[in-house]
């Protein structure tokens, strides 16, 4: 047997002086990639034991363990071991204590970890390798050596050639030469430059390249003198001696921005032309400038910034704004005749895997990056044709090439830091170098996978770069996590054998690429039985059976949880939204097909099929013609096991209404204004995504933007695509909710001619409880409420729940004092200051402009039926100000319960009534003709605001009286504005008034025309009377932008990331306690609070972004819903509005000086210093950091 090297290491090795009757650990050998076969031929880690006494050992009596603080964490199995035998242990983390073919409950780490052998009943260590096992490279093992069958010495051996089971016997002796290292490390560079490289090992000859080519000891340059580096270059290095273990090959990546602008058609050693079948088709699409007779043309040529409208500092900036990766390798593993995977780039498989070398270099020093060698495949499916030049790949890292896992932080405080591969993806059929496609944007995939993110669902995580190619400029990429067996066990705990991983495929549609597909079979004959079920009690039986619940709803640890119902409802909302017409469900297989999609089950597990958004790219109107699309279905992809897909899966669910009421409950929270899935909250989405890679876009248009006869696209076509995007999402943003409220099923489940209605969205919201003297009232839109207080819902299936009461809502008997056809007089100031004369009754307002209606002008027509008085030609580009009178007779003195104003209005206002303000919205600062508002969005403004306004009843007096409203546009140049107000005097009619006793929790919903509402939970105190919440009702109290780093324990539970830990908490400052009901954020963070919550005056509530991270770092503190989304470590502004959009409560933190330096990741949070509600929350001294690590969630 060959060993590496000999290490007297500083290891705790602790061994008896005696080596009788004694159980010793001899040889360790980590890492799958060449482990030892175990009975089932798989390869595994495997720690060997040894007898090295001269009696038989108790297996039983021992433990094994890789973690100090679980000394018994492994017993060994029920067995006997004579002096001089072996037994070899998997280290596979399956836990089976066999005696023959034993497998502890964890597995090694190649870079060394813990290890000890302790008797169990003493918890006493009788071996320990302590901090770790020594780091072992590809296909080694480490141990002890033996002379014939006695172990010698007590020195770790590191050995080359592993022997599970047998004599370790002792090796020659060959030592490692060390690292080369450079002087100058890889990045981006202006200026030529020199590059030492040294060895440690006196004598070894150092051999290098520049063409991407591997060194070695035959091949390449003998290093002799610092090597000049002038121009981008890739220089590669490995050091040798005889008798030694050479080196790895190091790696190190310089560019030069400014010749990559430069970069030539031809470069030299690289190939013009390879042969290779297109497809006519294909070939068509990708145009004559891809393929002659010679073959498909090779394209390397960047376009001149001249071509591309940009000056040569603007194309050099936009290589410099993303990080960028770079891939090294010998050419001929990209473009070999036979084995070039770029050449051959329909191969699948290991055998298609090449070895590169892989640098992330970030040329703004924000991130440090990292080296790592690695295998690349090319990956996708309609991307493989040789037509497409720039192809996606997924890269894999294997012991095999170094490292068995990527350990980096790619997303930041976003995701895990270990990978076993990642993708590295780019746009295909909507791209510049394949299709030459004018909608070509690289935000169309990942949107639908945050808006997964943002529905607090599983998702795959994604960042741009830059990609070079041994130097060459590929364009711009994303990373993407893999949905497989590793994800499962990283995000959701366990380990990888733990998951079935099934993907839709072309022709083998369902099968599993990670364990198996019976329970995917299970799921899909249970739906199909549960559709055809007739009654709604047997479809609710069995589809709490495919939640892993007994027929009471009840978790029953012997059921298997197939179905996540949350999860696929956010999955087919994300779907209709987006209308993806090649996912899910592929429209150019006329809907019989499924594709793009997949989903991770852990058998064991209580989470069912999760299901992934992927390869997005046909959606959002990307194809003309395809805006007001409709992908709710009914399809018929899905009747035959092979096409089962999620899609199908929610088709047969819809027969169920329980579902359908879960369903369009929560179509409600995240389409309705202030969700997160509204037309706000989708822009601001895209927006964010445009904003990251359109820094970068004019160099992927240099590189892709151009081909023969066509004009080149610039930065400026880019721009038109996202704006074309942006009218998309405001239109799906409208169209959306009318196709679920007009859906249709079939019968049963069951595919027929005749459909029937299944309308999965629904107007019907909650009902409020007004608390009154002497119990409570339900105010509702319409419809009769149906409450119960045993904490059971009132609906039952599609019917109400025996034993549930009935309740009359309160009612509103209003007289409009102004309404939608009210006369109204209104002038266009042009210069100075208004004051407010003009809002009183008595000023003359016979010249100003009379008319009826709404106000404003709409360029896009959204406005348009709303509005009465156009006043675009007198405003548009000559001001912002219309000042509107509507005037209006009392005969006697008022007498109401609620005066109320409602407005739709765009963008901002100042009312008065009779002289007085009133309310106002958006607009600050003086009253001048031609002031400024601040903006607010198309899908609020068309939606009543609702103000309060009864504390102003005195002033209406009995004759003439005037409402006189000042409407503000954010710019001369706008292209709406929109005033259309609504004036109310109201008398209350109670509804039931319910006796409420102690502290009750009641639920009730709204049951309208045989359609249910979204249900009212609650919890009460009697005692207190309740309103909806307001402006200044609600001060942000406390903030943890920035937690300390998660603890072992942590890690543990799988909360990997500091931000598993921030959380915001809210004070009610007022003197009642305040309905949160409808409160949403969306600027900073988002979340919409759905169901009803109260908070008593004095009182906190908080909200967090990850439940599981608060239990377990503030196990005390109750959170009352999470959040999506980051709080920046920077800084941030965090605005929240309750559900009529007004303003509650806002703050603008920052890291820097004054604010509080220990709340910036060191554990601390920011604490307000007074819950006075007067002054600016923005104000650093009115913040401190907390009095103790952690902060004080909830409490004072």
């Amino acid at each position: 047997m060959i060993f590496s090297r000999i290490l007297t290491l500083g290891l705790c090795f602790l061994l008896l002086p005696s080596l009788r009757a004694e159980l010793l650990v001899s040889e360790v050998m980590p890492g799958t990639e060449h482990g030892y076969l175990d009975e089932n031929g798989v390869r595994s880690d495997w720690i060997e034991l040894y007898n090295a006494g001269d009696s038989e050992i108790e297996l039983g009596l021992f433990c094994l363990t890789d973690d100090p603080e679980s000394l018994t964490k492994w017993q060994l199995p029920e067995a006997r071991l004579k002096p001089g035998q072996f037994l070899v242990v998997f280290a596979s983390g399956q836990d089976r204590r066999n005696a023959r073919f034993p497998h502890a409950n964890f597995k090694l780490k190649s870079e060394g970890e813990y290890l000890a052998l302790v008797l169990m009943e003493e918890q006493k260590i009788t071996q320990e390798f302590s901090p770790s096992l020594p780091s072992v490279g590809k296909g080694q093992s480490c141990g002890y050596l033996f002379e014939g069958e006695r172990l010698v010495g007590d020195q770790l051996t590191i050995f080359s050639r592993a022997t599970p089971g047998a004599i370790n016997d002792a090796p020659s002796v060959r030592p490692r030469v060390k690292d080369t290292k450079f002087s100058v490390d890889r990045g981006f560079y202006q200026k030529p430059f020199k590059v030492e490289v040294r060895s440690a090992t006196e004598g070894a000859e150092i051999r290098y390249t520049l063409d991407g080519s591997p060194p070695s000891p035959q091949e390449g340059r003998i290093y002799e003198a610092p090597i000049v580096i002038d121009s981008t270059s890739i220089l590669r290095v490995m050091a040798w001696k005889e008798n030694h273990l050479s080196t790895d090959i190091d790696t190190a990546s310089y560019i030069f921005p400014s010749q990559v602008m430069k970069q030539s058609a031809r470069p030299d050693g690289w190939p013009t032309h390879y042969e290779a079948k297109v497809n006519p088709f294909f070939a068509r699409i990708a145009g004559k400038d891809s393929i002659d007779e010679e073959g498909v043309i090779v394209k390397y040529a960047m376009a001149s910034p001249e071509t591309l409208d940009a000056q040569p500092e603007e194309l050099e900036s936009a290589l410099l704004a993303l990080p960028s990766i770079s891939i090294v390798t010998d050419k001929r593993h990209f473009f070999d005749s036979r084995t070039g995977i770029h050449v051959k780039p329909e191969g699948r498989g290991r055998k298609w895997e090449r070895p590169v070398s892989v640098e992330l270099i970030d040329p703004q020093g924000r991130e440090p990056g990292f080296q790592i060698d690695a295998g690349i495949r090319v990956r996708g499916g309609h991307s493989r044709s040789a037509a497409c030049q720039k192809h996606g790949y997924r890269l894999y890292f294997r012991k095999d090439y170094g490292a068995g896992e990527l350990d980096y932080p790619l997303f930041g405080d976003e995701g895990v830091r270990r990978f076993d591969d990642i993708d590295l993806r780019t746009a295909q059929n909507y791209s510049y170098h394949y299709s030459d496609s004018t909608h070509h944007t690289l935000v169309r995939d990942v949107f639908s996978r945050d808006c997964q993110r943002d529905l607090g669902q599983p998702y795959t995580r994604s960042r741009y770069y830059h990609l070079y190619l041994n130097g060459l400029y590929w364009g711009i990429y994303q990373t993407q996590e893999h949905a497989e067996a590793s994800y499962g066990a990283r995000y959701f705990g366990g380990e990888d054998e733990e998951f079935d991983v099934l993907k839709a495929k072309p022709s083998s549609d369902g099968r599993a690429t990670d364990g198996k597909d019976q329970g995917w079979r299970q799921l899909w004959t249970i739906a199909n039985a549960m559709a055809r079920e007739e009654s709604q009690t047997g479809k609710l039986h069995l589809l709490r059976r495919l939640q892993g619940l007994n027929e009471n709803g009840v978790s029953d640890p012997l059921l298997p949880s197939y179905l996540n119902v949350d999860n696929l409802i956010d999955y087919m909302l994300v779907i209709f939204l987006t209308g993806n017409f090649d996912g899910p469900v592929t429209q150019f297989a006329g809907n019989f097909a499924t594709n793009n999609w997949f989903s991770i089950w852990r058998r064991n597990g209580r989470e069912g099929f999760h299901f992934f958004c992927h390869d997005s790219e046909h959606s959002l109107a990307a194809e003309p013609g395809t805006v007001e699309i409709n992908r709710v279905g009914p399809f018929l992809a899905g009747t035959s096991y092979d096409q089962f897909n999620p899609q199908w899966l929610h088709q047969q669910l819809t027969s169920v209404e329980w579902y359908c009421a879960r369903f369009r409950a929560r179509a409600e929270e995240v389409l309705s204004v202030g969700g997160i899935l509204s037309r706000s909250a989708n822009l601001a989405r895209m927006r964010h995504r445009a904003q990251e890679v359109g820094r970068a876009m004019l160099a992927e248009c240099a590189r892709w933007g151009w081909r023969a006869e066509q004009p080149v696209k610039t930065k400026q076509n880019w721009a038109e695509a996202i704006t074309w995007l942006e009218q998309v999402l405001e239109k799906r943003a409208e169209l959306v909710p009318k196709q679920l409220a007009t859906a249709m099923r079939f019968p049963q489940g069951v595919p027929a001619r005749e459909l029937v209605e299944a309308p999965l969205f629904n107007p019907v919201r909650a009902p409020r409880l007004i608390r009154r003297e002497k119990g409570g009232t339900f105010a509702a839109e319409s419809g009769v409420v149906y409450f119960r207080m045993d904490g059971l819902d009132p609906m039952e299936g599609e019917g109400v729940r025996a034993g549930s009461l009935m309740a009359r809502a309160d009612t509103l008997v209003s007289k409009i004092l102004v309404g939608e056809d009210s006369p109204v007089r209104i002038d266009i100031p042009r210069e100075g200051l208004l004051g407010e004369e003009w809002t009183r009754p008595g000023f003359e307002d016979l010249a100003w402009r009379e008319g009826k209606g709404g106000i404003g002008y709409d360029q896009r027509e959204d406005y348009r039926e709303l509005i009465g008085v156009d006043v675009e030609e007198d405003l548009f580009g000559k001001g912002t100000t219309v000042l509107a009178r509507y005037s209006f007779d009392l005969l006697e003195a008022p007498a109401g319960d609620l005066l109320t104003l409602r407005l739709k209005v765009e963008d901002g206002f100042v009312a008065h009534l009779n002289g007085v303000e009133v309310g106002r919205e958006n607009v600050s600062g003086p009253s001048k003709w031609n002031g400024k508002a601040l903006s607010r969005p198309d899908d609020v403004a068309v939606r009543w605001l609702t103000l309060d306004i009864t504390k102003h009843m005195t002033l209406l007096r009995r004759g003439k009286n005037v409402l006189a409203i000042r409407v503000v546009n954010e710019r001369e140049r706008s292209s709406d504005l929109l005033l259309l107000p609504e004036l109310s005097l109201g008398n209350e009619v109670l509804g039931t008034v319910i006796k409420l006793e102690g502290s009750d929790r009641i639920k009730a919903r709204i049951l309208s025309e045989n359609q249910w509402g979204t249900l009212l939970d609650r919890e009460l105190d009697s005692s207190q009377q309740v309103r909806p919440v307001g402006k200044g009702d609600l001060l942000i109290s406390e903030v943890m932008y920035h937690p300390r780093e998660p603890d072992e324990s942590a890690r543990a539970r799988g909360l990997t990331q500091k931000s598993d830990f921030e959380f915001l908490e809210l004070l009610n400052v007022a003197s009642d306690a305040v309905d949160l009901t409808g409160m949403y954020c969306r600027e900073g963070i988002y979340f919409f609070l759905a169901s009803s919550r109260i908070v008593d005056p004095g009182k906190r509530v908080v909200i967090a972004r990850n439940m599981n991270g608060m239990s377990h770092r503030y196990p005390q503190c109750a959170v009352m819903t999470t959040y999506q989304g980051n709080l920046g470590n920077g800084r941030e502004s965090i605005v929240i509005r309750a559900a009529n959009g007004e303003e509650i409560a806002s703050v603008t933190y920052d890291d820097e000086d004054p604010w509080p330096s220990s709340a910036d990741g060191k554990g601390y949070s920011l604490v307000l210093t007074s819950s006075s509600p007067e002054g600016e929350p923005s104000d650093p001294e009115r913040w401190k950091a907390s009095d103790r690590e952690g902060g004080s969630p909830g409490q004072p």
